[in-house]
């Protein structure tokens, strides 16, 4: 059975909250796999090379489902998120050409971050599921995947900011 949205539920407004997050997957997703692609040099590699699979896997997801409930796909939102991306990668950090020490430290902040509001996409589509046709387990495979990938940020987080402000980076 195709998923459709209920007459219990606001059909414009729940659109607008996918798009929005659909918006914000698509800037994630960037910020993700430039992270993997960033920071090769860290012991962290491969688990930001996994977390930058899982979240295009999920933005894919959401993008479909997005689609099979029948709801328009808002491009300028997504638009804006990729340019907010983009310009989110410029710092003023006082270096020209080389990567910043703290930029491991604030990647990852804003990834928890933007993982934490995807953990919440995940618990509010479980408790809507009934009313939207679809199986909650689902959703509560992608919140415990959402935790585990927080808990992945935190150990980068932990490793980055543990380096990034001495004068001797080793430390």
């Amino acid at each position: 059975m195709a998923p459709q949205i209920s007459g219990k539920i606001d059909k414009k407004l729940f659109g607008l909250y996918l798009s929005d997050h659909l918006a914000g997957a698509t800037a994630g997703q960037g910020r993700i796999e430039r992270m993997a692609r960033d920071f090769t040099d860290t012991p962290f590699h491969a688990e930001l090379a996994a977390l930058a699979t899982q979240i295009r896997e999920e933005r894919e997801y959401l993008r479909g489902l997005v689609g099979d409930l029948g709801l328009p796909r808002r491009t300028p939102r997504r638009v804006a998120a990729w340019v907010a991306e983009r310009a989110g990668r410029l710092k003023l950090n006082g270096r020209v050409v080389s990567r910043s020490p703290m930029t491991l430290v604030l990647e990852s902040e804003v990834m928890r971050s933007a993982v934490m509001g995807k953990l919440g996409l995940w618990q509010t589509l479980q408790d809507l599921s009934g009313d939207l046709g679809l199986d909650g387990a689902r959703f509560d495979g992608l919140a415990t995947t959402a935790r585990e990938q927080i808990a992945t940020l935190d150990r980068v987080h932990e490793y980055a900011r543990r380096r990034s402000f001495h004068t001797n980076q080793g430390s």
